[in-house]
Parts: C-alpha cells; structure tokens; sequence
C-alpha cells in the first residue's frame, strides 16, 4: 500500500515522478538510439531497393538480346502486306510481286430451312419436344474410366452391353474409332472379348478421362447420332461424334462439336433459319483436295440439320509470288526468317518488306540505363554527404507529447539527416562502378571498346562525381553503324565481360553487402541475421534490464517516503497524546 501524502501533505506522486524522470535519462538515451538505428535500418533498405531495381534493369535492358537488338519490320504498302519483326530477324528483305488469292476457310449452310412447316424453332428447346425427327428407341449410357499408365485394355461388367452398333469412346475429349477386329492403331481402339472389352493401341496416360457411350435398346429411350469430320496439319482426320438425347437442345450439340478438337464454328441463324458451318483455320487440309468438312450420312447433321457432303466449301490456300517463288501457304499469316508477314488483299504490283535493327530502341535503353545510373549516383552521395545533426536527437514519449504534429514532423526531418553519412562501404561501391564504366572491353570484330566510343563520357564537373552523359547523335551513329558490336560491349562473357555484366555483378554484391547490414532480402529478414539487428536485440536487452532497474529504484523511493509518512503521523499521533496528557480536557481540569 502506497501512502500519498495525507500526513506530510507533500504531493509524493509528483515528487517520485519528478525524481523518476532523472532516473531514466539513461534510457531515453537507449530508446533515442534504438530509435536512431531503426531509422538507419529502413534508410538501407530503401537504398537496396533502387540498387536491386537498378541490377535488374541493367539486365533487362542491356544483356537481353530480345530487348536490346530489337528487330522492326518495314513494308512498302502496309495496306496490302503489313509485317512484324521479331528478335531472332535477320537484316532481311523479300519482294511480294504478286497475290493471286487470299486463304480462306471451308464453310457449308443448311440446303433447306430445318423447321418444319411454320413451326418457329428455338435452339434452346428440347429436341425432345419437336415434331417430325427421326429419333431411334434406346437408351444412352456413360461408362467413365481412368488410365494408369499402364492398361491398354479395359473390361466392363457381364450386365453392360457394347454390342449395338452405335459405341463412342472419347479419351479426353478425343474421338476414338471403334474397329471389331485387327489391332488398333493411333485414334482406334478395339471392341472384343463379347463386346465386353476396349483394347488401345498403347496404355491411356495416368488420369486420362475415358468416356464411353453406348446404347441399351430397352425401348425406354430415343436417340440420334451426330458425327462429323475434318482434317489436321499433316492430313489425318480428326474426327467428332456423339449420342443426342431427347433432353439435349441445339445450341447444346453445336456448342460440343465446337469445342471438340475437329476446330469448326457451327451456329444457327435464326433469320434464315439455317445452319452455319465453317472451319476455325484457313486453307486446304483435305489431302485429297475433297470436301475440308464431313458429316456422317443419315446422322442429326444431315437429317436434321440439313447439312450436306456435296455443296463447294469454298476452302483456299493464298498463292502468290515471293522474290520471284510462286508458292502458296494455308494462313494469309505466315512467317518467313522470323519475319511475320500478312497478306490483305489479292493484288499484281511488288511490295517489299524488310527488317533491320530497331536502333531507336537501342538508344532508348542506353540512354535510360545512363539515366538510371545517374539517378543511383545522385541518391547514394546524397546520403553520403548529408549532415548529421546531433542537436536533434529522435524525440522521446513524452517530448512527443508536448509538441504538435507539425512539429515533430520539422523535427524528425532534421534527425533523420545524415543516417548513411560517410558509409565507407557504400562509397566503395560506387568506385567499383565507376571502375567497371571505364574498363576496356575488346569486342571481336568491333571498333567499340569503351564507353566513349558510344558518345558516352563522363561529366567535367567534379562535383557530380562522374555522372555520365550523353551526345545522342554519337550514340545513334555507333548504333547504327555495329548495333551487334555495341551488345556484345555491353553482354560478352568470358575472359573480357562486357562492362554491363560487370557493373550487374557490382550491384548484386552491392545488395549483398547492404542485406548483411540491414537485412530485408537476400533471406535475412530476422534481427539476428544482420548487423544492425543485432546492435537493435542488444539495446532491446539494455532497456528490459534497465526498466527492471527503474522499477526497483521506484519502489524504493515509495518504500522511503512511505516510511517517512508513517514516521510523521506516528510524530503526529505521539504530539497528540502528549497534549492531551498535559493538558488533559478543560472539562476535567475544573
């Protein structure tokens, strides 16, 4: 129990508080320092971030050939051949003397509107509910397995019946032709062993979706089959089919064909109340020059959707004449030397189109790597050389208290001043740079050798510490004139590293050295893993045991003037006594 005073009528609350503000000068000094090192912490950090930012520009910018020697494709007449360039592009040209015709894609209608009568058809009916189709009675059912890897044959239970003649096996979503005898070859697989077992060509990858479909003629049901066909890049047929119910919609059955791997774009027009059918991809696949688009005979496709095998598909590949070569290709896009070239129109004059060195790129990444340079200079001898003003130390508490938002933030900014000041470390660092900027680099086959060579020099002004500048029309020129022998300046490995691989190998030490002082990257992230953590961990330390110091020198001073309270009021009480023994009550004396 604290006494407060009531005997003495001294304020001890104030006394100990007064006489406890002395006693935590020395902390304060702890907590200021603590503070002080915190601020140095994310002063570090801050920098490591332009340093890393500056690394991996240099990188992206300087040592990527995509990036530096980017290619521009040029054409005579954009309006008829348009062409892009990419990095791998030669110094290339080729003349388009002549465009016969354009590719284009096989396409089919309906040969007659598919609704019956007057009836107007809605795609997203039930079939079910239509007048007029030839449905066939059975049932449809779905087998799913799974492959491990392993299996090639697949057997099913005595009750299921494969023994129709409609059976679909999907393997992922890829039609597989059903054959009843041989071996099966790529795309097949065979229906054996009583109708009872599917047999693959080689085992179905581990976790492959096998999906079979087949019909139970138990008169419960009705069914149509819809199949259809096409042709992949080297001729082979791709091929789609599958059972339709009476539950199934038209839009549901040509959104499946559209998403099967036979690449068509099937879709009904309301308007004319027809079909549409069209290949994804230009040109002729057909090896046999046939119809690019088949539909199985007597299927949903040609019964229902009247779609016939018969009609011109119109399916085309683009001929024309390149550097005196008629040729012809599927796609009205197509690459020569890297060079992507597009034709836009059927024409007989000559278009030339090249590609070349994009030397506007070239200079635009020099000249942004000389300006982030200079940035990263400009910051790191900023904090070099700024002023540590010991006059304003980090604020306590309680001066916190006292002062105004306004100025606690003047403040700080003046004790926040010269955090990094004279790092001899960092100052290094910089050296090396400015070491690695002026080395020598012998390029094979290439006049440029130093910085200069690319009208890169540094400033006259001592002061600015070798910040570098630029004469654009120099720069330009040398690019222009060896846009490889400027690369390779920069990004040639070996004995003689280009300069760039050299200052990149700077700035990664760079970050290296700054994460050993103040953590944040390089997987140093906890105090104990870094200098200026750990000094923090000490002060923790200091300030725990100097609070536990603090509480006991509290107690003390309260034990103290407890007992100088207790003293007075025993005085006081023993005063009391006395009086009244020698005076004793007025009453009485009479």
């Amino acid at each position: 129990m604290r006494v407060t005073g009531m005997a003495s009528g001294m304020d001890i609350d104030q006394m100990v508080d007064d006489l406890m503000r002395a006693e935590r000068v020395p902390q304060d000094r702890y907590v200021q320092e603590q503070m002080f090192t915190n601020w140095q912490v994310d002063a570090y950090r801050e920098l490591n971030t332009q340093v890393s930012a500056f690394e991996e520009s240099v990188f992206d910018r300087l040592l990527t050939p995509s990036s530096f020697l980017q290619r521009t494709g040029t054409s005579s007449n954009d309006s008829l051949v348009s062409v892009i360039s990419s990095s791998g592009t030669g110094n290339s040209q080729y003349t388009v003397s002549e465009v016969s015709q354009l590719a284009t894609a096989a396409t089919t209608q309906s040969d007659a509107p598919i609704s019956e009568g007057d009836e107007e058809f809605d795609p997203s009916q039930p079939l079910g509910e239509l007048e007029g189709l030839n449905w066939e009675d059975g049932t449809v059912h779905t087998e799913l397995l799974r492959g491990d890897g392993e299996t090639t044959t697949f057997e099913f239970a005595e009750d299921t019946s494969l023994n129709d003649d409609y059976v679909i096996v999907n393997v992922d979503g890829v039609s597989h032709k059903v054959i009843r005898e041989g071996d099966p070859g790529e795309g097949e697989v065979l229906l054996g062993a009583n109708d009872q077992t599917l047999t693959f060509a080689e085992p179905i990858a581990n976790g492959a979706r096998v999906e079979v479909q087949y019909v139970d003629d138990d008169g419960e049901g009705r069914f149509m089959f819809a199949g259809a066909e096409t042709f992949g890049e080297d001729g082979e047929v791709r091929r789609h089919e599958g059972f339709i119910t009476e539950e199934d919609n038209l839009q549901n059955v040509l959104n499946e064909f559209n998403n099967s791997d036979i690449g068509i774009n099937a879709f009904y027009d309301s308007h004319s109340d027809q079909v549409s059918v069209s290949r994804a991809e230009t040109g002729v696949f057909n090896p046999d020059g046939g119809q690019e688009i088949k539909f199985d005979e007597d299927s949903f496709f040609t019964d229902v959707l009247n779609l016939g095998n018969d009609a011109d598909q119109g399916a085309q590949n683009a001929k024309f004449t390149i550097n005196g070569l008629e040729t012809e290709r599927r796609s009205n896009t197509f690459t020569m030397d890297n060079l992507t070239v597009t034709l836009h129109d059927a024409f007989d004059e000559s278009v030339t189109v090249s590609s070349s060195v994009d030397t506007d790129a070239i200079v635009e990444n020099i000249t942004e790597f000389v300006d982030e340079y200079n940035a990263l200079l400009t910051e790191v001898h900023e904090k070099l050389g700024e002023t540590r003003n010991r006059d304003y130390p980090p604020l306590t508490d309680e001066q916190r208290r006292e002062m105004t938002e306004h100025e606690i933030e003047l403040w700080e900014e003046q004790a926040q001043s010269g955090l990094l000041r004279h790092d001899r470390q960092l100052g290094n660092f910089m050296n090396r740079m400015r070491e690695n900027l002026y080395e020598t680099v012998n390029v094979e086959g290439s006049d440029i050798e130093h910085l200069s060579d690319l009208g890169i020099a540094t400033s006259n002004d001592y002061l600015e510490r070798g910040r570098l500048e630029i004469d654009e029309g120099e720069l330009r020129s040398a690019v222009e004139e060896d846009p490889e022998g400027a690369f390779n300046f920069f990004s040639q490995s070996g004995a003689e590293s280009g300069i760039a691989r050299n200052l990149r190998e700077t700035a990664t030490d760079m970050e290296e050295a700054i994460s050993r002082e103040a953590g944040g990257s390089n997987g140093r992230y906890q105090n104990h893993q870094f200098s200026l953590g750990r000094e923090i961990n000490q002060l923790d330390d200091q300030i725990e045991n100097f609070d536990r110091r603090l509480e006991q020198i509290e107690n003390r001073y309260w034990r103290q003037f407890t007992a100088m309270e207790q003293a007075i009021s025993e005085a006081n009480n023993q005063n009391q006594m006395l009086m009244n023994f020698m005076f004793g009550d007025g009453n009485q004396m009479m």
